[in-house]
């Protein structure tokens, strides 16, 4: 099967300013993903959609291709459903979809490359995504959602809730033209652990993954920069 990669990485952030560009275990944030997607050696093509002229001679360099990002997808109410459908239409000429994130900085290759392998020996599922199992007590608006307060099961005997990690969504090419939506209607829940789904979205996210790059006894040369306004 013909297969691609996505990965959108933009210039600008609203939570954490030059998000992308920031220091992690001595490489830059978006270097991570490409990296990491190159070394699991399962994409016919990597594209890395972007805005920013410093990822695109990156990209370049390392032998990834760039699409030019559409003005109204730099804005903050693009979505992830947004890019990927973007994407398709320009290039509708893959059997499989994957969109990759630089907020997943520590995704492994043998991850990315269980997914496509799931996905392109299967007829059972149309879309993969990574989450997170998690065991407990929890509640939505006020009414739980996994257990009844009368009966108190032990928390590990409670019905796990997936939390996707937003950081891997894979689709046959079929279900993403019909859904227009990078899960489709038999997803594939692709279980990873905590400090491989560790998503960077604000400042505090940033500090304990640099923890986590020490605990890896990663070569950290160069501290993160962040500016919390």
């Amino acid at each position: 099967m013909k297969t691609a990669a996505f990965i959108p990485i933009k210039s600008n952030s609203e939570r954490v300013k030059g998000k992308n560009f920031l220091k992690l275990c001595g490489r830059k944030l978006y270097e991570h993903i490409v990296e990491n997607s190159i070394s699991a050696k399962c994409f016919d093509d990597i594209y890395v959609d972007t805005d920013s002229q410093e990822i695109k001679d990156y990209c370049d360099k390392v032998g990834v291709k760039t699409i030019e990002r559409e003005e109204w997808l730099t804005k903050n109410n693009a979505n992830g459903n947004d890019l990927l459908n973007s994407s398709y239409d320009k290039f509708p000429n893959y059997d499989l979809y994957f969109q990759l994130f630089a907020t997943a900085p520590f995704l492994k290759s043998s991850t990315i490359q269980g997914c496509v392998d799931l996905l392109s020996n299967t007829n059972n599922y149309d879309s993969v995504f990574t989450v997170l199992e998690e065991y407990g007590w929890y509640w939505v608006n006020g009414i739980p959602v996994n257990y009844r307060p009368s009966v108190l099961p032990r928390s590990q005997d409670a019905t796990p809730v997936m939390k996707e990690t937003t950081g891997l969504y894979g689709i046959t090419s079929e279900s993403l033209n019909k859904h227009r939506c990078r899960i489709g209607a038999k997803p594939y829940f692709y279980t990873i652990d905590a400090s491989e789904a560790i998503d960077l979205d604000n400042p505090e996210d940033f500090r304990f993954a640099e923890t986590q790059c020490q605990k890896m006894d990663s070569n950290l040369d160069s501290p993160y920069i962040y500016d919390d306004e």
